[in-house]
């Protein structure tokens, strides 16, 4: 699934529209809520993908804050501190087996059949979490399209 923001008045190319999949984009919004609370409302919906957004003053002033938060080394840290939290989270269950790491039919065939080719038998996946990624040349991508879409919409 993908993130569309769409430029409201790009003023370049750049500025008319920012795609991300929804595993980059999720943790760059959380990431704009914390930074800027004073330009993010708590109750937005930048989220979800139904027009939400913000005008010109106030994408440009987020663009600002992260650009800020790039040159500081902030945005580092932050993605150092992510990589670190994701990589500290339990292993969940298979799906696919249960957590058993067993087939639940096997082929008289092929007993080998019997193990859960998604988890290798193990009973245990990564944590659907660490999809989630946070990236500092996420960030400056989204900058770029903040200081020239003239206001945005994510949908």
């Amino acid at each position: 699934m993908s993130i569309n923001v769409f430029g409201k008045t790009p003023v370049s190319e750049q500025g008319y529209q920012f795609r991300s999949n929804v595993w980059m984009w999720e943790p760059l919004w959380r990431y704009c809520e914390e930074i800027a609370p004073d330009l993010v409302p708590a109750d937005n919906l930048g989220h979800s993908s139904d027009g939400w957004g913000l005008n010109e003053r106030d994408a440009l002033f987020l663009a600002e804050r992260l650009d800020d938060a790039l040159a500081s080394g902030k945005v580092r840290q932050h993605e150092e501190r992510h990589k670190a939290r994701l990589a500290a989270l339990p292993p969940e269950p298979c799906i696919l087996c249960g957590g058993t790491g067993r087939r639940a039919q096997a082929f008289r065939a092929n007993p080998g059949a019997l193990l859960c080719k998604v988890c290798g038998g193990t009973g245990l996946v990564a944590n659907s979490e660490t999809n989630f990624l946070f990236s500092t040349e996420n960030v400056r991508e989204f900058v770029t399209f903040l200081w020239s879409c003239g206001g945005f919409q994510i949908h």
